[in-house]
């Protein structure tokens, strides 16, 4: 009797005993859920922390590189092409680059007087300006001045650059020395001594005729410089 009464005890234990074991394995998930981390935020917000804004992009587009080199029109600006003016500034016409000529001009004149044109002649290898009035006067075959240099005719005077081989022309005036009578004390002549504007060098052009010796009768008058007519 007394060992049929232990069994169901004995039962009765082990099934209380395996209900405690059940009941403290659930309340143990809890607490595994509670060790276990949450998904961290941080490696979200670093992700987005890397991406730039679009106000970083916006202020980056707006600031361009700055750049050393000029601009295509700066550098036009800087280094103009040199214009014939500009390259005459360099010198004027010398009479050593100089050849020069008179030439009557067709139907010019007046009673007793005679339109001519010293023509000059660039013969340089390089351009040149003229610009002025030239010196102008008669001499004799020995070189020497006879009378009075040409006036100057009021006229304005222009800058007249001179390639190689291009030519200008100054208008003289000539009176006939024989209206003058004896005060002009007549002179026989070869030429005219001319002197380029500018220059302190002159030129001897041909011209046989005669001339007064008296400085106070003025035969000539010349007027500035100007591009020769095509």
């Amino acid at each position: 009797m007394t060992t049929r009464a232990s069994v169901p005890r004995l039962l009765a234990a082990a099934a209380t005993l395996g209900a405690l074991a059940l009941s403290g394995c659930g309340a143990g998930d809890p607490a595994a859920e509670e060790t276990s981390p949450a998904p961290s935020a941080s490696a979200g917000q670093t992700t987005a922390e890397a991406e730039p804004t679009p106000e970083d992009s916006e202020s980056a587009s707006a600031e361009p590189s700055e750049s050393s080199e000029p601009s295509p029109s700066e550098s036009a600006s800087e280094s103009p092409e040199a214009s014939p003016t500009a390259a005459a500034a360099d010198g004027v016409c010398t009479s050593d680059m100089l050849s020069a000529v008179l030439e009557t001009e067709m139907g010019g004149g007046a009673a007793g007087s005679v339109y001519r044109q010293i023509i000059f002649t660039n013969t340089a290898d390089e351009q040149c300006e003229i610009t002025g009035y030239p010196g102008v006067s008669y001499v004799d075959a020995a070189g020497n001045q006879v009378g009075a240099p040409a006036d100057r005719e009021p006229a304005q005077s222009s800058e007249v650059v001179l390639a190689p081989g291009e030519s200008a022309v100054a208008p003289v005036k000539q009176t006939n020395a024989q209206n003058y009578g004896a005060d002009c004390l007549l002179t026989d002549t070869v030429g005219l001594r001319v002197y380029p504007p500018n220059d302190t060098a002159s030129l001897i052009v041909d011209q046989t005729g005669t001339a007064c010796a008296s400085e106070d009768i003025v035969l000539m008058t010349v007027a500035p410089t100007k591009p020769l007519s095509p």
